[in-house]
């Protein structure tokens, strides 16, 4: 079971599919190679033979831009990569399964993003900014805040991240801070995290461990699963010197 997370996640497989289901109750879904959307919520993966795959981490305005397809039409979904880039979907796991070592792998595979990011639609330099503030601080900026130092209004704000990254910016904020807490748990006491993340007590810790990961806080720490975020060993963006928006 994966917790909730900032990334979504372009999986191409080249040997069984893996098999997808949005918890509590969504659809299970078996792809080869496909892109999970910003799932605001844990998802249980699974397969049933040898699995092998090429996985790429993608932020939700970074995924936008190098796919050219919106976050509210991806959020939540899991979507085939051939209806996104069909050339991929197509050759891409043959290409990689006749590979004859990971270094030929991960060579194609970067070669194919240089080539699609060249084709990409234009960064959306307010969303972006937005991002990486909340990135850089672990989702406790206020959005209020945000909009202000942005010179647009609230509104405007949101309605273009939602568009762009495909939950709201108060959503995608939960998620990162639950993202920081999580990798953090069993560092200090459950109060002192709260403290540390801006939340109002253990209760409230506790509700939003549930809520993004299904499970209590105790049970998390325990799984030690791994995530985009503590593989990545992803650091707060630094705040950007200046941004045309």
């Amino acid at each position: 079971m994966q917790p909730a997370g900032s990334f979504l996640v372009l999986e191409i497989s080249f040997t069984s599919p893996l098999h997808v289901r949005a918890l509590p109750a969504g659809a299970e879904t078996a792809h080869g190679a496909f892109l999970a959307g910003l799932m605001p919520g844990p998802v249980r993966t699974v397969f049933f033979d040898r699995h092998a795959s090429v996985q790429i981490y993608l932020t939700p305005p970074g995924a936008c831009r190098l796919l050219g397809m919106p976050g509210r039409e991806t959020a939540g979904h899991v979507l085939p990569l051939a209806d996104l880039v069909p050339r991929w979907g197509h050759d891409l796991p043959d290409r990689l399964a006749e590979a004859p070592g990971w270094p030929q792998r991960f060579a194609i595979v970067v070669g194919e993003l240089v080539r699609l990011a060249g084709a990409g639609a234009p960064a959306d330099a307010l969303v972006e900014w937005t991002w990486s503030e909340l990135q850089r601080t672990g989702g406790q900026a206020r959005i209020a805040e945000l909009a202000r130092r942005s010179g647009w209004s609230v509104r405007h704000v949101r309605a273009r991240f939602d568009e762009v990254t495909g939950v709201p910016p108060k959503v995608a904020a939960q998620v990162i801070r639950f993202e920081r807490l999580h990798a953090e748990l069993g560092s200090r006491s459950l109060g002192a995290l709260a403290v540390r993340h801006g939340l109002s007590d253990q209760s409230h810790l506790t509700r939003e461990v549930r809520r993004f990961a299904g499970e209590s806080p105790l049970a998390l720490a325990r799984a030690r699963r791994p995530t985009a975020f503590t593989l990545l060993g992803t650091r707060p963006l630094p705040s950007p010197s200046s941004q045309t928006v």
